[in-house]
């Protein structure tokens, strides 16, 4: 019996330790990243938890597979967003307590945030420098991360495949030449938009490749957007406009006699977008954006 009992004791401890080392195995399961600062980082080969705090990049990580597990509360104000997160957790800012009740494996920030060594006590975390890499290039790199870049790319193909017709359609029905501008109505603030920062810019001169004004394309040049006074308006805008504001329908500067009397205007060839929607430029935003622009430059 004696013997028997040791038998047993022996079997209970080989799988004791077989658990321990299967487990140890799990918890290396990591590879080396290189982050926007040059620095290298282990993280999970196959994240199971992420948590996007920086919320430019959920979007991009869920359209690749990432099992996102929290997103601060901005998410829902996005039409096309919300739906997509509507059963993730919500966060507030500098929620670093919630962030760490979710138990993420991995966490993505903005490089400017200032909760970042708090959040590498609790798992992972990548900071990202918006603006670094164009948005194509910032979707392979959230690819990288995940370990699917391939798949990443081939979005990133489709993508440009879809909008290389989209342009071709658009240009054939406003002209070559024809000029676009994007401006937005933001804490009473008027903002004129480049390429870059979302609010359609890289689908209207990225992706279809419109032009902007002259005066615009100088104005933005250096930063990406330039802050207007109302009476500056007319000078940046082109043939066609598309606008919107945080918060509200429609952009103050639209009630104004000023506002009436552009050309664009006066042509009927003012787009009014939801300022929130297209705060956002990953996979399911931009698809968005593409569609609604080309039907409006359309006509349809």
């Amino acid at each position: 019996m004696r013997k028997y009992s040791v038998i047993v004791l022996l079997a209970v401890l080989l799988l004791a330790s077989c658990s321990a080392q299967s487990k140890a195995t799990k918890k290396v399961e990591t590879r080396d990243y290189t982050l926007d600062s040059g620095k290298k980082v282990q993280v999970p080969k196959d994240p199971k938890r992420i948590v996007v705090v920086a919320n430019t990049y959920a979007g991009g990580l869920k359209y690749l597979g990432g099992n996102i597990v929290g997103v601060t509360k901005d998410i829902e104000k996005s039409a096309v967003l919300k739906e997509k997160f509507k059963d993730t957790h919500k966060l507030n800012e500098n929620d670093v307590e919630k962030v760490a009740k979710l138990k993420p494996d991995l966490i993505i920030v903005d490089s400017t945030d200032k909760n970042i060594k708090k959040y590498n006590k609790i798992a992972t975390t990548i900071p990202i420098t918006y603006g670094k890499k164009d948005y194509l290039a910032t979707q392979i790199e959230l690819g990288k991360i995940l370990g699917k870049e391939t798949e990443a790319k081939q979005w990133v193909n489709s993508w440009n495949k879809q909008t290389k017709k989209d342009a071709h359609e658009i240009k054939q029905h406003i002209g070559e030449d024809a000029t676009v501008s994007i401006f937005d109505d933001f804490s009473k603030t008027i903002y004129a938009f480049g390429e870059s920062w979302g609010r359609g810019g890289e689908v209207v001169y990225q992706a279809f490749d419109l032009n902007m004004p002259t005066a615009l394309q100088k104005a933005v040049k250096k930063e990406g957007w330039k802050e207007l006074s109302q009476e500056k308006l007319p000078q940046y805008s082109g043939d066609y406009i598309i606008t919107m504001s945080e918060g509200k329908a429609q952009p103050e500067f639209e009630k104004t006699e000023m506002w009436k009397n552009i050309p664009a205007v006066k042509q009927g060839r003012v787009i009014n977008v939801k300022a929130e929607t297209y705060w956002f430029n990953d996979p399911y935003s931009l698809d968005y954006e593409r569609k609604e622009l080309k039907n409006k430059l359309l006509g349809k």
